[in-house]
């Protein structure tokens, strides 16, 4: 069977890809970048939006109200 580290679900692989952008120590990103880069990755507007609801919930993650950065708590 294929390993679980390579087929994530869409919204940790999404979580992934947000880190791997904030870079080693990063605190923040900005939301635009991070959906051309993930919709360059195949993801849909539809799974970054339940994705960053999902890790907002987990108290992982915060979205500021304009949604114009994603900031790892």
């Amino acid at each position: 069977p294929p390993s679980p580290r390579r087929c994530p679900r869409p919204s940790e692989a999404i979580f992934g890809i947000l880190r791997d952008l904030a870079g080693p120590g990063g605190r923040s990103v900005p939301l635009p970048q991070a959906l051309e880069v993930l919709g360059a990755r195949g993801f849909t507007p539809g799974q970054v939006s339940a994705a960053l609801g999902e890790y907002e919930g987990l108290n992982v993650l915060q979205v500021n109200p304009s949604r114009s950065r994603v900031t790892f708590v």
